[in-house]
């Protein structure tokens, strides 16, 4: 493993914990000095970047991105980039690939699963060098595997600071996410429990044909105020019950988008992140997944290439207006206009 970023008492941890998980680091360098350090390297498992704390806009130009997404691209070398909030959309738009691994502002379990799961995808790769066909069960079995690690990194994070590691009387979960809602008990693709097959967001939320209503008018079409009044009325119930009772962000993240199209507005990734109300990378998992699913569409701005913006897709665009006008019609929240 290869460590880019700061060097100090966090990068110490950061060699600490891998070293721990079963990698070696090989140095740790900083930003400017990643590319010529590649360039003199043969073979690489794990590049981690470590961009907390930074001015990523600064810190990570085209020829670090280059050399990155450049290396870690050879056979057998993963890259995983950690992020605070504010450097998120410049991230994703200088090294977001399908085989990179994006945390925003992780907690210390994330930060073990990963570290964990590229110790156990290295001898992976290697063990079914000659059994490709084998691929596909393995990859599950390493997922499942890594939920897994997770619960036990957050078990363990929990005992250390003197908290039951049982959820409270009556099996509400509540988080110390201060400024998000709180995570659902069941994650992302997170399984639900021993010999219980994984499920993605895009199966557990698939996207119907939608029933078709009536042609649609402008009175018909719901403005982004009155969008934003479902939000708003989404956000009360966490002044009346625990906010990890609510935790939904598919649905926060569509409606924060409807409201923005219906505005003529763009939305990018951190502020969408924001408007999902669980931790950026429980967010930045959902967005990727809605996105493989076609219910999201990533743009990149014309106007500048270090941000990237999600909107609606056409077809989910159709359903959520469908549902606005059944809603309507049933005498749901959104009344008809006069």
């Amino acid at each position: 493993m290869l460590l880019v970023g700061e060097s100090g008492a966090m990068a110490d941890k950061l060699i600490d914990g891998a070293t721990r998980a079963g990698l070696r680091c090989v140095g740790q360098v900083a930003p400017e000095a990643a590319a010529e350090r590649l360039a003199k390297t043969v073979s690489l498992d794990f590049i981690l970047l470590d961009l907390r704390g930074l001015d990523v806009a600064r810190r990570v130009d085209r020829a670090l991105a280059l050399a990155l997404v450049g290396h870690h691209s050879v056979p057998g070398a993963r890259l995983a980039v950690m992020t605070d909030l504010a450097g998120l959309d410049h991230v994703l738009a200088m090294l977001d690939t399908p085989a990179t691994d994006i945390l925003c502002e992780p907690q210390d379990g994330d930060i073990v699963t990963l570290l964990v799961m590229a110790a156990l995808r290295d001898g992976a790769d290697r063990s079914m060098a000659l059994h490709d066909a084998a691929r596909d069960n393995d990859v599950a079995r390493f997922e499942r595997l890594s939920e897994e690690v997770r619960r036990l990194a957050i078990t363990i994070e929990r005992m250390a600071l003197g908290e039951s590691a049982r959820p409270p009387a009556g099996g509400v979960v509540l988080d110390r996410y201060d400024g998000y809602r709180g995570e659902p008990a069941r994650d992302a693709g997170q399984a639900a429990g021993p010999g219980t097959a994984m499920v993605s967001p895009a199966e557990q939320f698939p996207l119907r044909e939608p029933a078709r209503p009536r042609a649609a008018t402008d009175m018909d079409l719901p403005s982004h105020a009155e969008i934003r009044q479902i939000i708003r009325a989404r956000r009360l119930r966490e002044q009346f019950l625990p906010a990890a009772l609510f935790a939904d962000p598919a649905w926060d993240m569509m409606l924060d988008l409807l409201a923005a199209r219906l505005a003529g507005q763009n939305v990018s990734v951190s502020s969408l992140c924001i408007a999902a109300s669980v931790p950026p990378t429980t967010a930045l998992r959902w967005i990727r997944q809605l996105t493989d699913r076609a219910v999201f569409a990533r743009i990149d701005d014309p106007a500048d290439g270090r941000r990237v913006f999600i909107e609606l897709t056409d077809s989910a665009t159709e359903a959520l207006l469908g549902w606005v006008q059944l809603v309507r019609r049933n005498g749901g929240m959104l009344a008809e206009r006069r």
